[in-house]
């Protein structure tokens, strides 16, 4: 009778396969998410020198994980680390937005081509699941709707099944959200972006495949145009450069005083 009811316990195994336990996430991993998202958010700030004593003792951990998080971070290149005089968050210029944003249309735009020849419904489903949610939220603040957007990029790179592809984005998307994050401060701009979501499922959901790759680059490149204005208007201060003084000359080149 006990040997029947453990063959009966036994058997009850081969009804289905179980379900996989999913791995925890390590201390370092945790530490590495922790620092990533406090730089994105702006609580660490662009140039801040890092301490490892300070964030340990902040995040209540060894100086070992922090330190492996810097790490890690340097490959994204989030933190800078200077041989004999710190690590310090990432700073970007006007040039290095240009970089990050030509890149970015590249890996996105060679994303979407990939992803349309592997799984395309899947690929416009889950797009336009996407853009539904951030349309049914009602998201009006610039913070919020950073998880919106990317999550709609996430999902466009990750359909590629292109594992070089999505590592290679995975590596610039950490840089590409704290400038986002920093830079995008109206509902106008919100509005703009959902707007290029949707334009973008539409074009894919009636076959325009070709329309949708140049509507992707171009929301891209908007988005480089925005902060490239918006880094240049944040540069000059609210205050605007007085003109020339009286009786001061000035040189007319192009069209342009100088």
């Amino acid at each position: 009778m006990e040997g029947g009811s453990l063959m009966a316990n036994a058997g009850s195994l081969a009804d289905g396969p179980l379900e996989r336990l999913a791995r925890p996430p390590s201390l370092t991993e945790m530490v590495i998410t922790e620092i990533r998202e406090l730089i994105v958010s702006g609580r660490l700030v662009l140039g801040e020198q890092l301490s490892e004593s300070a964030l340990a003792e902040q995040l209540g951990v060894s100086r070992t994980p922090v330190r492996e998080a810097f790490l890690r971070l340097e490959t994204e290149r989030l933190v800078e680390v200077r041989p004999q005089r710190g690590t310090f968050v990432f700073q970007y210029g006007v040039a290095e937005l240009r970089d990050i944003c030509e890149l970015r249309e590249v890996l996105e735009t060679g994303a979407l081509r990939i992803a349309l020849t592997r799984n395309r419904g899947e690929l416009i489903t889950r797009l336009e699941q996407e853009t539904n949610a951030a349309e049914a939220a009602h998201v009006f603040d610039p913070g919020p709707y950073q998880a919106f957007d990317r999550s709609f990029h996430d999902a466009l790179v990750k359909a590629s099944a292109n594992a070089e592809l999505i590592e290679a984005y995975d590596r610039i998307s950490g840089r590409v959200r704290t400038i986002r994050y920093r830079l995008t401060r109206s509902r106008r701009q919100i509005a703009g972006s959902q707007r290029g979501h949707r334009e973008i499922v539409n074009a894919l959901k009636e076959g325009r495949d070709a329309d949708a790759v140049k509507r992707l680059a171009k929301h891209v490149y908007n988005a480089y145009e925005m902060f490239r204005r918006e880094t240049e208007a944040s540069r000059a201060g609210p205050n605007p450069s007085p003109g020339p003084k009286r009786n001061q000359k000035t040189e007319v080149v192009g069209g342009a005083v100088k």
